[in-house]
């Protein structure tokens, strides 16, 4: 019987491993040909670009609604559109993400522990996942989560001088909802 060195068959447990990570995480992106709701292996259909901006501002205001009384100014920030070079996801090229931030203006800096605990709670009990939980940081605390069923994620961010934003970004989608040719 031959005997294999431990070093090689952990070697190959770790192989195995990485390759079965591989495959999870690209089972969703379209690379190894996901299966849409017709059963073929097609690239499947994302929002547009106007859903996806549509869907990041309900994400933002059922937030704000939730957490803030009275609700602060939003005073808007940045809203982009820029090309999808997310390298984890081994999707194909051509796709796009949106963001958008605002400042949250008129809020009583001083309570800002409380308004990231309170985000903190809306959030992991409506379906978001915590990403990175910075809220201790006592210069810059930020709290980071990605939403369970559609991917956007959303962040809540104190600068320096004790100023909040709301942030939020969608997956990578087509501009179109779909693949160009």
């Amino acid at each position: 019987m031959m005997r294999i060195k431990r070093g090689f068959r952990a070697w190959w447990l770790v192989a195995g491993a990485v390759f079965g990570l591989l495959v999870g995480l690209t089972a969703g992106c379209g690379v190894l040909g996901v299966r849409n709701e017709n059963g073929n292996n097609q690239t499947m259909k994302t929002l547009n670009e106007q859903q996806a901006n549509q869907r990041a501002e309900e994400h933002i205001q059922r937030a704000v609604a939730a957490v803030f009384s009275p609700p602060p100014r939003l005073e808007r920030d940045l809203f982009l559109t820029s090309d999808c070079t997310d390298p984890t996801d081994f999707g194909p090229q051509g796709r796009v993400q949106v963001s958008r931030n605002y400042w949250l203006r008129d809020l009583p800096k001083e309570r800002n522990r409380e308004y990231f605990d309170k985000i903190y709670d809306y959030w992991t009990r409506n379906g978001y996942r915590v990403l990175k939980d910075d809220r201790a940081n006592p210069k810059n605390p930020g709290l980071f989560v990605e939403h369970n069923d559609d991917a956007f994620r959303m962040t809540l961010y104190s600068s320096v001088e004790g100023d909040l934003s709301l942030s939020v970004t969608s997956p990578c989608i087509w501009p179109t909802g779909e693949p160009t040719p």
